[in-house]
């Protein structure tokens, strides 16, 4: 888990920062509602929307090939662990300090960094 604090990210949740896990692919599936996402691209990045709500439901990156994204957020049960690191903190809101001791990586975070999520 990660908190990603980039200018889509911050759109994306109306907040300062958003707070993602990430997940090997081959150990995620949609189990209901299939039809009702929609796959919106960004960059090299894409989003799986709820057309009926339209909340991110998840991502998928080209620079992370194997591996879907997810805002913790939308979860009905709370991950249990902590949070690893913060991304993208030279994009940062300016009206945010980050007041932990987490790593922080001025944009997306390295390859591998993501071992251990």
């Amino acid at each position: 888990m990660y908190y990603c604090h980039c200018s889509q990210c911050r759109k994306l949740t109306g907040s300062s920062f958003a707070t993602n896990g990430s997940v090997d692919a081959s150990l995620f599936t949609v189990t209901r509602g299939q039809t009702h996402l929609d796959k919106v691209p960004w960059a090299e990045h894409f989003r799986h929307h709820c057309k009926k709500c339209h909340s991110w439901v998840y991502g998928e990156s080209e620079s992370y090939p194997g591996l879907i994204f997810i805002p913790c957020g939308t979860l009905n049960e709370a991950p249990n662990r902590p949070v690893d690191h913060h991304v993208c903190v030279a994009s940062k809101a300016q009206w945010v300090t980050i007041n932990d001791d987490l790593p922080q990586y001025e944009g997306q975070q390295p390859t591998q960094s993501l071992a251990g999520d």
